[in-house]
């Protein structure tokens, strides 16, 4: 039996999702299509009266509810089964990354109902905050439809006055909240730290800040991609996996998933500005010299604002090498090789080369950030542990001043054996 989601973007009725046992399909409605200003789904899913079907669909769709373990949970708590994207997106599809909202044909969206919260006491912003690792997202409670990508629990809720609300029947949630990584219990300091210092650093990053329920640190950051006009707006939006065509399950090159020369390619192919594409190479140094072994393609998104395309805020930046649980290495390689301890200077310059810059441009780029860093870092960290102590800012701190070292100079890193293979190449 067919079913069907209806797929809102902006508020406007630009299509339907189409589930055939199991089969997902999209269409673009007629009224849609003749409006002056429709704009395409997705980069992969152009303006077309004929449904599309396959690939394009499933990556897009699929990128739009959480990854890995996250989906499990998810899909366990709601009884669903977690390989069922129509099924999940119908549950919590209503509130996504985005300007996307999918509302099933029998109940009005939001556009039309408006806005609606739920304000929590500490005590409930207590009980849901703790019980998101086994109930990721509030789902399952009364008017909770929204949808969160990503692999670690979060709350997508709205904070106003140091006040936690969740949007109810897919009003824009404006916050995402990260309670501590079991694993990784300092994971709140960290990504605090690392997002904090990237704006040091010149890049563009979303605000972010820690609060504190019942004694509890979260982090807590903006919704990059939601503006305050009248009430809250969707700014449409879709990460490098979407993009490119890649689901979610293999979201890292080491499974299959998309290469820097790929990324730098997207980004001159939907001609963005070159100051993107130089910010784009700014972050892929930043996320070497912190340490950052997780950022995926994922971790890169596109902002549609005014009908230009542009390089979203940096998200999800915190060091993984400071954990000796996880391996040292970077999630996308840089010139061949993933282990940090191998990326020189030449390696970064060859990596420019390749994606269009001039030496003398990436050079350029290089000496600001370590310039930067050896002004800032020390009274940086120190600020930090004031405001929040942690011991986890100085191993950070430690871990940037050791790969600083390593790109000072147009050093080459020391070859393998004859006959034997470079640490990074695996």
């Amino acid at each position: 039996m067919m079913e069907t989601l209806h797929v809102y973007l902006h508020g406007k009725h630009a299509g339907s999702l189409f589930s055939d046992k199991g089969k997902l399909s999209f269409a673009y409605e007629t009224a849609y299509l003749q409006q002056n200003d429709a704009v395409p789904l997705s980069y992969t899913l152009p303006l077309q009266e004929e449904k599309i079907n396959g690939g394009p669909v499933v990556s897009f769709f699929s990128n739009l509810l959480p990854d890995d373990a996250v989906r499990v949970k998810v899909a366990r708590y709601l009884g669903i089964s977690a390989e069922n994207v129509f099924a999940l997106l119908k549950r919590i599809g209503e509130d996504c990354a985005g300007a996307v909202s999918l509302v099933p044909p029998e109940r009005e969206p939001f556009a039309q109902s408006g806005e609606r919260y739920k304000e929590l006491t500490e005590d409930e912003a207590h009980e849901i905050l703790t019980s998101l690792p086994t109930r990721p997202l509030h789902v399952g409670a009364e008017g909770v439809h929204i949808s969160g990508a990503g692999a670690q629990d979060k709350l997508v809720a709205c904070i106003k006055n140091g006040r936690i609300s969740i949007p109810l029947y897919g009003t824009p949630s404006t916050h995402i909240i990260k309670p501590g990584i079991e694993r990784f219990p300092e994971s709140v300091y960290n990504e605090y730290y690392c997002m904090k210092l990237a704006l040091r650093c010149g890049l563009n990053a979303a605000d972010c800040d820690i609060i504190q329920v019942k004694g509890i640190p979260y982090y807590v950051t903006t919704h990059y991609d939601r503006m305050e006009k009248s009430g809250w707006q969707r700014l449409h939006q879709e990460d490098f996996c979407q993009l490119l065509g890649f689901e979610p399950s293999v979201k890292y090159e080491s499974e299959g998933g998309p290469r820097l020369t790929q990324c730098f390619q997207l980004i001159r192919e939907m001609e963005l500005p070159a100051s993107d594409v130089i910010e784009f190479f700014r972050r892929i140094l930043f996320i070497f010299l912190i340490g950052n072994g997780d950022a995926h393609a994922k971790n890169f998104s596109i902002l549609y604002t005014n009908g230009r395309a542009r390089l979203a805020p940096a998200y999800d930046l915190l060091s993984t090498t400071i954990y000796p649980e996880r391996p040292a290495k970077l999630a996308m390689k840089i010139e061949g090789l993933n282990h940090f301890e191998w990326i020189s200077r030449n390696k970064l310059l060859r990596l420019g080369n390749k994606v269009g810059f001039s030496s003398r441009l990436v050079n350029k780029e290089i000496n600001k950030m370590v310039t930067k860093l050896d002004k800032e870092l020390a009274a940086y960290t120190g600020d930090c542990h004031t405001r929040f102590p942690s011991p986890v800012y100085q191993q950070i701190a430690q871990g940037i001043r050791q790969r600083l070292n390593q790109i000072r100079e147009q050093n080459e890193a020391k070859p393998p054996a004859p006959g034997g293979r470079c640490r990074g190449e695996d």
